[in-house]
């Protein structure tokens, strides 16, 4: 994977921290190290995460494990798909 890759990565873990209220946005793109565009890429798709893991009463930790990982992959995949 790309170093923008893996920015946008940390990106979208640090703006699901940020979500829930743990950090602030301004802390998550700092953590990030991406530029003012990338980063609302990497919150936006935060946002959609961390929504989709509140709809679970249980098991939260397993389902931020499967969106993160989706995201993880689809990162991969543009990098050239070569991190596992």
């Amino acid at each position: 994977m790309s170093k923008e890759g893996v920015k946008h990565i940390t990106g979208v873990l640090a703006s699901i921290f940020s979500h829930s209220g743990h950090i602030t946005k301004e802390e998550a793109k700092e953590i990030s190290g991406l530029d003012d565009d990338k980063f609302e890429h990497a919150y936006s798709k935060a946002s959609d995460i961390a929504e989709k893991i509140m709809k679970h009463g249980d098991n939260k930790m397993d389902k931020f494990l499967d969106h993160f990982g989706k995201e993880i992959d689809e990162a991969d995949k543009k990098s050239g798909g070569v991190f596992f």
